[in-house]
């Protein structure tokens, strides 16, 4: 289990997160919602090592009941934005994290070239970030995140760049690869759809400063989640949402 205790995040000028405490299961997939500058993606990169320099940080990180300090290789991170390096080819930017973990080039290429198909990124192998649209460079993102071994997944709206169609793709490739390889995944959505179709659990983030407010189990099971099932429940995080924005 992943766990951050007291959590507290401040710039020169304000509280970005106060007293934040939450814990990661080591399988299944954990939401966090929350309104546009609540503090959701200063967690994930808190946790990943990489908060920007000027904020202040203070809190505890623990890995099965021990503490740690971020960066640590139990930990992934897959940010908004793409993060593709331009001189590299696709190839090599999907097998990079492989490359750092130690791999060599031939066994890291062995092992992502076989999801290039999965992935709709079939022939892009050669090609440079440049040469892809947004929603392939985010794929390809994905997928550098996805052949990493570490045991929980930090992925800050990893679909959001994506079409519809290939956004559901990518979900229920997701919970498939997490149902025969099972690790604990942190995915922060503004998407309740998204949400509420993927995740065991949701936590809702309030704001001034940013805090859990709300942790919610997902009592339906796949595939019983349709839309009139789901409903009440996303009524429910809609309104926690309106409160906090208006409030």
């Amino acid at each position: 289990m992943l766990e951050i205790r007291g959590l507290a995040i401040r710039s020169p000028s304000r509280d970005i997160v106060t007293e934040l405490a939450l814990h990661l299961p080591g399988q299944g997939i954990t939401a966090l919602i929350g309104p546009s500058g609540c503090g959701k993606s200063s967690v994930l990169k808190w946790l990943a090592g990489i908060l920007p320099q000027g904020l202040d940080a203070q809190g505890a990180a623990m890995l099965d009941g021990e503490p740690i300090s971020p960066p640590h290789p139990a930990i992934i991170y897959q940010p908004q934005n793409d993060a593709l390096f331009p001189w590299l080819t696709i190839a090599e930017n999907a097998a990079l994290g492989l490359r750092v973990a130690g791999l060599s080039a031939r066994t890291a290429h062995e092992r992502v070239a076989p999801l290039f198909a999965a992935f709709g990124l079939s022939g892009t192998e050669k090609q440079f970030p440049a040469e892809l649209s947004g929603g392939m460079r985010q794929r390809a993102a994905f997928l550098r995140t996805m052949v990493q071994p570490g045991r929980f997944l930090l992925v800050d709206e990893p679909f959001s760049a994506l079409d519809a169609v290939t956004r559901l793709r990518m979900q229920d490739w997701l919970v498939a690869r997490l149902a025969e390889h099972p690790r604990g995944v942190l995915l922060v959505t503004h998407d309740l759809h998204e949400a509420t179709s993927l995740a065991d659990r949701i936590l809702v983030m309030g704001m001034r400063p940013g805090r859990v407010i709300a942790d919610i189990a997902v009592p339906i099971r796949r595939p019983a989640r349709t839309e009139t099932a789901l409903a009440g429940l996303r009524d429910t995080l809609k309104q926690l949402l309106l409160q906090e924005t208006l409030s």
